[in-house]
């Protein structure tokens, strides 16, 4: 495992004072972070909660397979009875003032379970994929939360490395205003040096603007306030040590293609887009019902208090202006789309997969080059203050090369956030 740098360790302690003086907050580490962003992100919660809509009604389709029995009670007052004359003088009741229908009925739908079976499974492929758009949202959401993490750190850490600078400077404009006293330096060069140092200020400054951003970020991601103040953060050393190595490039293109999840909810849909076209092209058939019922009456007398009855009905809709076979046809297209949504996933995960990698290497690279860079800019930085003692060396010389050694510290400190951001995109990339 490689160690964490002594110079982002000493970056990070320069601001260790401001944790420190947070007294009560809670110091929260990136597992306590991504849990909390787990559990109360609202949009990863909008998408279980689609997921358990998508299974309600995956399971409502599926009991519409079984037999339904349907209650019912009507219940009438006519103006007057009906009574039938025989003769003149004769006559019945037919109807009483008051009716009553009670009614028990069951039906079975039978050819119609060609449809119904068929939106179920397109409806529990539908689920299926839903459960895998969650499995995505949820590694969408670690990538982001350890990126702002690190990138909170990032800042910091860039803000410690300016201030450092600008203690230096400070120092040095304290000997210059000396110098200048004594004459051995001009009001030129103590300028140069006061720029120096508003510059390192500016540096500063801007870091920590970063850091609030990138935190005010992180905080909403995890369901809570932006500005709260009572949440600090512990350092993410799991994330910036060295972590699995990667693997090479076909196998990571095969790990990919296997892994992510995004790939298993576009072939879920395309599954589910093919059965709602089967379901589609079998609404076009006719009905056809399996049925019974039990009827009791009260207040007819020609009608039997109870009766009871089974049998079919069929029915058929022959002509409703190509509306059912429209709906076939956009199921087929869509089902078709859903196939070039697939391929076309496939393509962009593979150049996901080759960008993650060379952004791996470049980053890896750039901690060599810019370790050589600070070697560089120390020794120069030591030349320099040795010629400006002998006399050979201007102010302005010293301040260049203490500028070039502040950039390379600043520029190794991005490179080593930089490689730890690159390996969290690459792990979301593999879909790991």
């Amino acid at each position: 495992m490689r160690r964490l740098p002594s110079l982002l360790c000493c970056a990070l302690a320069t601001l260790s004072s401001v944790d420190a003086a947070a007294g009560e907050a809670r110091v929260i580490t990136v597992d306590e972070a991504l849990a909390m962003a787990m559990a109360q992100n609202a949009a990863l919660q909008a998408a279980r909660a689609r997921l358990e809509a998508g299974q309600a009604a995956a399971s409502s389709t599926a009991r519409r397979l079984a037999p339904a029995i349907h209650l019912g009670d009507e219940y009438q007052h006519y103006n007057s009875t009906f009574d039938a004359a025989i003769s003149p003088v004769a006559s019945f009741r037919v109807r009483g003032q008051d009716t009553n229908i009670f009614t028990v009925a069951a039906d079975q739908p039978l050819l119609g379970l060609l449809r119904l079976s068929a939106d179920y499974s397109g409806q529990q492929e539908s689920a299926e994929a839903g459960a895998a758009q969650v499995e995505s949202a949820e590694l969408s959401l670690r990538q982001a939360v350890e990126t702002l993490y690190l990138r909170v750190f990032e800042a910091r850490a860039l803000e410690g490395t300016a201030l450092a600078s600008e203690r230096e400077l400070n120092d040095r404009l304290d000997v210059a205003r000396a110098q200048l006293a004594t004459g051995v330096l001009t009001e030129a060069d103590v300028l140069r040096v006061q720029v120096a140092a508003a510059n390192a200020r500016q540096q500063a400054i801007q870091a920590h603007s970063q850091e609030l951003v990138s935190r005010a970020g992180l905080l909403a991601l995890m369901g809570l306030p932006a500005d709260d103040t009572g949440v600090t953060f512990a350092e993410p050393k799991s994330l910036l040590e060295s972590g699995q190595k990667p693997p090479e490039a076909a196998a990571a293109q095969d790990q990919a293609l296997s892994g992510r999840p995004e790939i298993l909810q576009t072939r879920l849909s395309l599954q589910a887009g093919e059965h709602q076209q089967r379901a589609r092209l079998y609404a076009l058939l006719p009905e056809i019902d399996l049925e019974g019922a039990y009827l009791r009456s009260y207040g007819q007398v020609i009608v039997p208090t109870n009766s009871a009855f089974i049998g079919l009905k069929a029915q058929w809709a022959i002509w409703e202006w190509g509306a059912s076979y429209a709906a076939y046809r956009a199921s087929r297209a869509q089902a078709r789309a859903a196939a070039f949504d697939l391929e076309n996933q496939k393509q962009q995960i593979r150049a996901e997969v080759t960008s993650g990698m060379a952004q791996l290497d470049a980053a890896a690279s750039a901690i060599s080059v810019a370790e050589q860079a600070i070697t560089s800019a120390q020794e120069a930085y030591r030349v320099t203050q040795a010629q400006l003692l002998a006399g050979t060396a201007t102010t302005t010389d010293l301040l260049e090369a203490q500028s070039a050694l502040t950039q390379a510290r600043l520029n190794y400190l991005r490179a080593q956030y930089e490689l730890a951001i690159s390996r969290v995109n690459l792990r979301r990339a593999l879909g790991r």
